[in-house]
């Protein structure tokens, strides 16, 4: 493989985990901090920045709970639709953000809060299934697309004891890389077609632009996830998946000018992937 492409490998992880790293000594060194929230759209890596910054921080010798707020997904007989018939699944209000107020009241003031737990198979909630009450030092990272957003808060709270990031990921060449990611994510687990994720992607991006990123500006830290190398990884499959777009598709003009930017990558395997890696959430 070219040298070049393991050395951006390894440079593309290491600026990742270093800036991990210094996001959990800033936590860290205040003690007032009670909830980190982190957000971002579809595919930013929400997921394994939450494990990393709290295996880091409880490394550091302070206590760090993690929480989804996916969790607190309605249950299917208190679902909300979207005008064309469709299931909400993206704005606030899938969410039972009563439940998610009552929860950072109950942190915040030290009592006992129950968390919930989603299963996305059956489609409902179990409520009260795990309990956390903070200790002094201990802290909870909540993870979610609307984890920034004021609503879920009963008041506003002290910003002293609220720790804001925002992920986000910018290749800087014009295209969307996180849409890349979830389409070869949704295909490779869970048989879609890149029709069907542009669809999707359709509603995923207008729920962002009207309810996470006007949250971007009260951010502690904006993390950029995309790893250059990540072009090299999920290119193939990428380009694959766009060439299934047909002709008379509203997506095709796209679709065949993401394939033009997409094709002078270099094609490596997975298997250069680090075990840890935050693309590993999209292989």
């Amino acid at each position: 493989m070219n040298q070049e492409l393991i050395k951006q490998i390894r440079e593309d992880e290491h600026n990742y985990e270093t800036t991990l790293i210094n996001t959990a000594k800033r936590i860290c060194d205040d003690e007032r901090i009670k909830l980190v929230l982190i957000t971002g759209g579809s595919c930013a890596g929400k997921t394994t920045t939450t494990r990393k910054l709290s295996e880091l921080i409880n490394a550091s010798g302070r206590r760090a709970y993690t929480i989804s707020l996916d969790d607190y997904y309605r249950n299917l007989d208190e679902s909300v639709y979207l005008p064309d018939g469709t299931r909400d699944i993206e704005s606030i209000n899938s969410l039972r953000a009563d439940l998610i107020r009552q929860t950072f009241k109950d942190l915040l003031a030290g009592n006992e809060a129950s968390i919930p737990l989603f299963d996305f198979k059956t489609k409902q909630r179990t409520d009260n299934h795990r309990q956390i009450t903070l200790k002094k030092g201990d802290l909870v990272i909540i993870e979610g697309l609307h984890a920034l957003n004021l609503e879920l808060f009963e008041k506003a709270p002290e910003s002293h004891v609220i720790f804001r990031i925002y992920l986000y990921a910018d290749a800087k060449d014009g295209s969307d890389c996180r849409f890349v990611r979830r389409m070869v994510r949704d295909s490779r687990h869970r048989a879609a077609s890149a029709e069907h994720t542009y669809t999707l992607w359709d509603n995923v991006k207008a729920n962002e632009v009207a309810a996470i990123e006007p949250f971007r500006k009260y951010a502690d830290v904006e993390i950029n996830t995309f790893f250059p190398y990540e072009r090299s990884i999920l290119n193939d499959d990428g380009i694959a998946l766009l060439s299934t777009v047909k002709s008379d598709s509203a997506y095709y003009e796209n679709s065949q000018a993401l394939i033009k930017l997409l094709a002078p990558f270099e094609q490596i395997s997975d298997d250069y992937i680090p075990e840890n890696s935050l693309l590993r959430e999209f292989i």
